[in-house]
């Protein structure tokens, strides 16, 4: 993409593209996880069910052994991240299945009422019962389609399943009896994918398989598929994009759930292992809203299998140089990496990327641009906007600063709206501890101003100066460096990286440095200005000093304004 060296030409390529993506309908981001506010119930082998943007947890069980099951409906809201009580259900259940026709949700069968069928208006927080299912069950899946709800598989002994599909028609209150699957199963999940139902997983008795079944509504006919990488029941799962994405579940509830997740294409009949979720989990629930998954509630342990009311959400990030908010800057990076193999932006189509930096990943952008960033990813966010006080917030967790010394907050003298002033004789910022170099892939960036050769931006305490002016000529340099080895190849710590680009002549610069998998790279004003390979980082476990070196040296002290201090973790590429 040498051709677009030229940063008007960048700019004009991207405002064509732009109204040309915001034309084409939509895609959606990569992902990643961010735990949100607990379920107020703690439970597992519950069911839940999307209306309106809401979600709906239902019935489950505290534990195992915990007394009988539970009929308690709640509420969550993921726009305000709150949960809100509802009518309990009139039958309390452990491992019922839930589907949505019309706005209502329909709960069906479960330990405490197996054959019991029960219908939920949201609009008027009231329960009616409906005709029971024939064939009593619990762990069963259910799925809609066309406005009549299949009810597949289940089990009432849990080492033995059924093979049963029955078809309800809320519009009758009838049910119907439809073929067989193939399989006896339990602990399964069924998907809707153009109109095809596709049942993932479960155990015929006491063990997980891998099987996929694919059933036609329209012929009554079911086909074998390919199996899943790890078998697994008792999961959870959802479609994003014509992929199912299945999450978590047992080999079987005597060992540790999976954190595993597995996605499958139906159009090739393919499927991947993706990145592990942060949270071992079975017997929860997964639901999608605005292309967000929550898994929400579960058991992370084997019997007795204690309740979670843990809420994590997988969602998207698209502040591609952490700057704070989806803009231009980020569609030139984009552009300047096009028909590449760039994970960073590969971020669209749904839900992965595919392997390409092309107009799917452009029109993610699009949907989001100029909004600010609402990145997980950011573990620590010092603004620096205070204007008064001894405290520097962390506006992205709780690793709020302590200012020592006499540095002065100015209001209206930043970059990104207020600044810090230090006096380059006492003044710095401590924090607790944020991260260990040598265990993280991150990215940290700041905006400074003024300065002298051999003064410290950001420092570790009992590790190495992060981000500083080199003695010599006040150009960026890092600390952060390989660590000496003893042993038969004894080797010595590596060196420092320092660019030629000077920082310290008096105008604003945003500095930063990134640590990936292999390489140190420092930034000056968003452009790559040093890059060398590192196999690993030296360790510290300290708090960080804004401002001033990591022994407090005098002459590390920072003569100038610091603002905006992120720390990533993940790779940032301004």
């Amino acid at each position: 993409m040498k051709w677009l060296n030229g940063y008007k030409t960048r700019m004009v390529l991207v405002g064509c593209v732009a109204l040309i993506v915001l034309g084409l309908g939509s895609a959606k981001a990569d992902f990643i996880w961010t735990q949100k506010a607990d379920m107020p119930t703690p439970r597992w082998g519950s069911t839940s069910a999307v209306v309106n943007d809401k979600i709906y947890g239902i019935g489950g069980r505290p534990s195992q052994g915990a007394g009988p099951p539970l009929s308690t409906v709640e509420e969550y809201n993921p726009v305000t991240d709150t949960w809100t009580k509802k009518a309990d259900m009139p039958t309390a259940r452990f491992g019922p299945s839930a589907c949505v026709v019309d706005g209502k949700i329909y709960v069906v069968g479960g330990e405490g009422g197996r054959s019991a069928v029960e219908e939920y208006d949201p609009a008027i927080d009231a329960w009616t019962r409906k005709a029971d299912m024939p064939t009593g069950r619990d762990y069963l899946a259910t799925v809609a389609v066309e406005g009549k709800i299949y009810a597949i598989g289940g089990t009432l002994s849990y080492d033995y399943g059924f093979s049963s599909v029955e078809e309800y028609d809320p519009a009758t209150d009838t049910w119907t009896i439809k073929a067989d699957m193939p399989m006896r199963l339990w602990g399964l999940c069924a998907n809707i994918v153009r109109g095809k139902i596709y049942t993932v997983g479960g155990r015929p008795g006491l063990q997980a398989v891998p099987h996929v079944q694919e059933y036609d509504p329209a012929t009554d006919n079911w086909t074998q598929k390919a199996d899943m990488p790890i078998g697994t029941s008792q999961m959870d799962s959802v479609v994003l994009g014509d992929k199912i994405i299945v999450i978590g579940g047992w080999l079987w509830s005597m060992n540790l759930p999976y954190a595993t997740v597995q996605m499958y294409d139906v159009e090739t009949d393919i499927w991947t292992i993706e990145p592990d979720a942060p949270f071992l989990r079975a017997c929860f629930s997964v639901e999608v809203v605005n292309n967000r998954i929550y898994a929400i509630g579960g058991t992370d342990r084997p019997h007795p299998c204690p309740a979670t009311s843990t809420v994590y959400e997988l969602g998207p990030v698209v502040d591609l140089n952490g700057d704070g908010i989806v803009d231009s800057c980020d569609m030139c990076i984009m552009v300047d990496h096009w028909g590449e193999y760039y994970p960073l932006c590969d971020i669209g189509p749904t839900p992965l990327g595919d392997g390409i930096v092309d107009v799917q990943d452009l029109i993610v952008l699009a949907e989001h641009l100029f909004e600010e960033a609402d990145d997980p990813t950011l573990i620590t966010h010092w603004k620096l906007d205070e204007t008064e006080g001894d405290i520097a917030y962390d506006s992205a967790s709780d690793n709020d600063g302590i200012l020592n010394g006499s540095p002065l907050w100015q209001p209206d003298g930043g970059m990104m709206d207020g600044a810090l002033h230090f006096d380059g004789i006492d003044d710095f910022v401590g924090t607790d501890f944020v991260l260990d170099p040598a265990h993280n892939l991150f990215s940290v960036f700041s905006w400074i101003k003024g300065g002298a050769p051999g003064q410290v931006v950001l420092s570790q305490e009992s590790g190495v100066n992060w981000l500083m002016a080199d003695s010599v000529d006040g150009a960026l340099q890092t600390d952060l460096k390989e660590p000496a080895t003893g042993g038969r190849d004894p080797k010595p710590a590596g060196p420092p990286l320092i660019c030629s680009t000077v920082i310290t002549d008096g105008d604003w610069h945003r500095v930063g440095f990134v640590r990936d998998s292999i390489n140190r790279i420092l930034y000056v004003d968003d452009v790559e200005v040093a890059r060398d390979t590192a196999s690993n980082l030296e360790a510290a476990s300290g708090g960080l000093y804004i401002g001033a070196g990591n022994g407090l040296e005098p002459a590390t002290f920072w003569a100038g304004l610091i603002d905006d201090i992120r720390i990533y973790n993940r790779i940032v590429s301004p």
